[in-house]
């Protein structure tokens, strides 16, 4: 893994305290890097919430009737399925959810303006039967067995009729979006392309080469890599939106998770439990959102990260522009000094 490097403290120095208007990589997008609101890690803690009961928790074991069936069980015996009594010895459960975003028979849309039927589906993936679980805390043969979740799950609805996009997100956090304390993981697909990923596929359509393979390479040598293996690379992006914000990119090309191999997985497993540790480390176990950005063919994948340390005033909803107090170059050192040693 990349350690900080005697640049750092000279990265950081030169870096100006005035406002800064950085524009996406490749996109018509832009965030405001405003270095003299800057605040030091610890003025992003916060009180953390009580967490609920394990016994009034339906994702922990014995509570698995209150709920649906499982469509895949993790076991010690392979990949298993619900029957007419539930698995209860498991690993991590793939179920849908009770309060889908999407179904799979909606009702007709409205026929005011322009409106699609709610057609797709919406999965909890319970990442670990312990109920104070953290990401952070995973070992690395559980980080890979949730990895090959994600692929499973991602393979199973790729290519189905009305599947357009598969997305891939945890909510880690009250604050970032989870209902439940116990760790877990959402899948939900979409008959559409969302619009982020068809303004990126729209940049990429006149380019000669792949956008998201140029912006990993040259952040290799930037003041903003964190880390990095064999496999994949980890950056504060220059366009970041949010403080402490992270990327995960894979070195070579690869457009789903259902493409990797073996060792993209072990790669990708420990350099995302490098990522959540870090975070974690520096910024006392913040809430974040993690989002896994994917196609079936023609894109990159890419993993983002984003803390929820900073809240989206009237500015960022009026103008789109996100303003952020933290110079990424900033927090690359920072999450770099919290990286393990050796």
């Amino acid at each position: 893994m990349a350690k900080g490097s005697k640049k750092d403290s000279a990265d950081l120095q030169g870096s100006s305290l005035m406002p800064e208007i950085r524009k996406h990589y490749f996109l018509d997008e832009y965030c405001i890097i405003a270095a003299e609101r800057r605040k030091r890690p610890s003025d992003f803690m916060r009180a953390k919430s009580p967490a609920k009961d394990e016994k009034s928790c339906p994702f922990c074991p014995g509570n698995e009737d209150m709920t649906p069936p499982s469509v895949a069980v993790y076991t010690d015996q392979g990949v298993l399925v619900d029957g007419p009594v539930k698995i209860r010895s498991w690993k991590m459960r793939v179920f849908p959810n009770l309060f889908a975003a999407m179904v799979p028979s909606p009702t007709p849309p409205t026929t005011e303006w322009i409106a699609l039927p709610g057609h797709g589906h919406h999965e909890v993936i319970v990442d670990s039967p312990l109920h104070n679980d953290a990401p952070a805390d995973f070992s690395q043969e559980h980080m890979e067995l949730l990895l090959k979740a994600y692929q499973d799950r991602y393979a199973n609805y790729c290519g189905l009729d009305g599947v357009k996009y598969v997305s891939i997100f945890k909510n880690w956090g009250e604050e970032a979006g989870a209902s439940l304390s116990h760790t877990h993981t959402q899948l939900v697909t979409l008959p559409i392309v969302p619009p982020l990923i068809k303004r990126e596929l729209e940049a990429a359509s006149s380019a000669t080469f792949c956008l998201f393979c140029n912006i990993a390479e040259r952040e290799r040598a930037s003041s903003r890599l964190v880390a990095q293996n064999d496999g994949w690379i980890l950056i504060a992006p220059f366009y970041s939106q949010v403080p402490y914000e992270t990327w995960i990119l894979p070195r070579r090309h690869m457009s789903n998770l259902a493409q990797m191999d073996d060792d993209d997985r072990r790669d990708l497993a420990a350099i995302l439990s490098h990522a959540l540790r870090c975070i974690r480390s520096l910024l006392n176990d913040p809430p974040y959102n993690y989002m896994i950005y994917q196609l079936a063919s023609n894109y990159h994948l890419n993993i983002r990260i984003q803390p929820y340390l900073s809240k989206i005033a009237g500015f960022e909803k009026g103008t789109g522009i996100h303003i952020n107090s933290v110079p990424p170059e900033q927090a690359a050192a920072e999450l770099r000094s919290r990286l393990p040693k050796g």
